[in-house]
């Protein structure tokens, strides 16, 4: 695993600053921000991430793969390829032109879907996709990031939504393998991972 934490770094997808801090969508305030789209500028170190979600799941349960939109998309596509399954994806919102799809693609809803999401942090876009699936009669649904913040929220809402969650890397994993290249700043980031919502508003 440590492996998978060091290409990170050396692609520069992790970036640390306790200054000039990051914004999510959601609002919340962080020191450390995942950019997993950088990845997908390096093949090598892309391919084995590809490796290390496949070696953690029952890929042969597997018979369609989703991209939730945007950052899961070419994730999804690349590992439904390595599969030998179908693909498809789930829009962050309805085209409002031509056949105003939200989900993209030839979707068997009766299949056993992998759905992929680059980055969770509050679980909000992964959730709206699963219930995008749900409503649209998917049956049987596992959901899988690269990189997962585990906001307690994100594990209650996927547990409310009763779909499997599961993630290749995570904040936890960081700091455990990391933690040399972290620095200083692990202590910051573990104040800010033990209550993100209150971090440095008092």
């Amino acid at each position: 695993m440590r492996k998978l934490y060091d290409i990170l770094f050396s692609t520069k997808s992790i970036k640390i600053d306790t200054i000039n801090t990051f914004t999510f969508s959601s609002g919340i305030k962080s020191p450390i921000y995942c950019d997993t789209r950088r990845l997908i500028s390096y093949p090598k170190e892309r391919n084995m991430i590809i490796k290390g979600i496949i070696d953690n799941i029952n890929s042969s349960n597997i018979e369609f793969v989703i991209g939730v939109a945007t950052g899961g998309i070419s994730w999804g596509a690349w590992i439904s390829e390595k599969l030998g399954v179908p693909f498809g994806y789930v829009r962050s919102s309805k085209k409002d032109y031509g056949v105003k799809n939200t989900i993209e693609g030839d979707i068997n809803f009766n299949k056993n879907i992998l759905l992929i999401e680059d980055v969770v942090s509050t679980g909000n876009s992964l959730g709206r996709a699963i219930k995008m699936l749900k409503d649209s009669s998917a049956k049987s649904l596992n959901a899988f990031s690269i990189f997962s913040y585990q906001f307690p929220e994100s594990i209650d809402l996927f547990k409310e939504l009763e779909v499997e969650f599961n993630s290749l890397l995570t904040i936890e994993g960081l700091i455990e393998y990391a933690s040399d290249k972290i620095g200083d700043d692990i202590k910051e980031i573990q104040s800010w991972k033990n209550n993100p919502q209150e971090w440095r508003t008092q």
